[in-house]
């Protein structure tokens, strides 16, 4: 069936049903994927994708089903399937949204990439990495992903809501070698439009972080300032974002709970969750259960404005929702999400910032950032990077920073201008105040 015959159709076995309520999300998508290892073809994929997902209400109870086939069968057993549930769940209330004020917003719709521009943008990044530096030895993979599609959002309700998406990503392994040594540099970069990505921009920070690891070993413990650039912050952000998360707050499970109005951070960090950003991956009028998203401030200047909640959270807590209901796919309901999440920059460059103190660490890469624990902010992670002196700059491995996140973002203590987004999570530069790094 087509997706408007599924939409009527359901909706017709809604009201036979006796249902408060129906919602129907369904995705198309297609694309390309390809890969290469030691400059030979890994994978090649063209794909097509697509699924739906159905969540109801009876009694006040909330059920959920999803398939990926569109054929009559299929889409009313999984609607059956989805009352069966809603049948065994505990009558909490539940219900959908009603059509909002959808901001208007462009979305992108240009053409996929032809197998052969994506071919050559992989090409491009090889030879870039072999030219940059002689100890550049071999470009372990590259990849590219290049892919479009439509979500739909339909409800009993009247909201009927449509978004197409497009989207490239590139990312690079790179390797370098100096005498019997061997060291691994990466880059991953997503945007909106393949012109927006530079292949060889993103393939040559992969191999600058390589040729920067060589000759690494680890120092003393001592206490110092560290720099924490934007592709090693936005995993410090994401550890914080739990706390931001009204689900989070209203289970007991963020350290953030009842400091709305409290100074809670640094006067240097302002958070904020932007659904309408111009460019952002994320960008689209309205969240996964159809709401409007918007631009929530989270934290401005160090004060704590508020959480993130989807419509069952928001509802639970007196707040509303903000517009963050998302989905991990649609085999999964919506619950509350990131959008657009970046902390805002400063005004000085990162070098800057390092030449103005007398030593400094620069982080290059954490290892185990997925034991630290978002509840109590915790962590312990091994890290790699660069040592800045006034008389020069060394290579540093085999080390361990300790610290807890809350009191990393308390003690942050510059920002830098290079706003730089990771997927849909974005940070500047982070200088903070001494921390713990444990070496030999």
């Amino acid at each position: 069936m087509e997706f408007a015959e599924v939409k009527e159709e359901l909706l017709a076995w809604q009201r036979e049903r006796g249902l408060e309520a129906l919602e129907i999300y369904f995705f198309t998508e297609e694309g390309l994927k390809i890969s290469k290892k030691d400059r030979k073809i890994e994978t090649f994929k063209p794909y097509q994708e697509r699924g739906l997902a159905l969540r109801v209400i009876k009694d006040g109870a909330l059920g959920f089903a999803y398939t990926s086939s569109l054929e009559q069968e299929a889409v009313f057993t999984t609607a059956e399937k989805a009352l069966e549930m809603a049948l065994s769940m505990p009558k909490e209330g539940a219900t959908f949204p009603y059509p909002g004020a959808y901001p208007a917003l462009s979305p992108e719709e240009s053409s996929l990439l032809l197998p052969e521009e994506a071919l050559e943008r992989l090409a491009l990044m090889e030879e870039a990495a072999f030219s940059l530096d002689k100890r550049v030895k071999r470009i372990q993979e590259v990849s590219l992903k290049d892919f479009r599609g439509t979500l739909r959002l339909v409800n009993s309700n009247g909201v009927d809501l449509a978004w197409p998406y497009r989207a490239t990503s590139l990312m690079a392994l790179v390797i370098a070698e100096e005498g019997e040594e061997a060291q691994m540099g990466w880059e991953w970069r997503m945007a909106r439009r393949p012109e927006e990505l530079k292949p060889e921009e993103v393939v040559s920070t992969a191999a600058k972080r390589a040729l920067w690891r060589l000759g690494a070993r680890p120092l003393s413990s001592e206490r110092v300032p560290v720099l924490i650039p934007p592709h090693v912050a936005v995993d410090f952000l994401e550890l914080l974002s739990d706390s931001l998360s009204g689900e989070n707050v209203c289970k007991g499970k963020s350290a953030l709970a009842g400091k709305v109005g409290e100074r809670v951070f640094s006067p240097e960090v302002t958070l904020v969750d932007h659904g309408l950003l111009e460019g952002g991956l994320e960008t689209r009028p309205f969240d996964d259960e159809g709401f409007p998203q918007q631009e929530t401030r989270l934290v401005e200047e160090g004060v704590l404005r508020g959480f993130l909640f989807d419509h069952y959270w928001g509802r639970r807590s007196g707040q509303g929702s903000t517009g963050n209901a998302r989905r991990r796919g649609f085999k999964a309901p919506p619950s509350v999400g990131l959008t657009n999440f970046y902390l805002s920059p400063g005004k000085d460059e990162k070098e800057k910032i390092i030449a103005s103190l007398p030593r400094v660490f620069e982080l290059i890469e954490v290892l185990g950032m997925h034991t630290a624990d978002p509840l109590s902010g915790d962590f312990s992670v091994g890290v790699s990077g660069l040592m800045h002196t006034r008389e020069g700059i060394t290579p540093v491995s085999g080390m361990a920073l300790s610290g807890n996140v809350f009191e990393l973002f308390k003690r942050i203590e510059a920002l830098g201008d290079d706003l730089t987004f990771y997927g849909s999570v974005g940070a500047p530069s982070i200088l903070v105040g001494a921390m713990d790094l444990a070496g030999g």
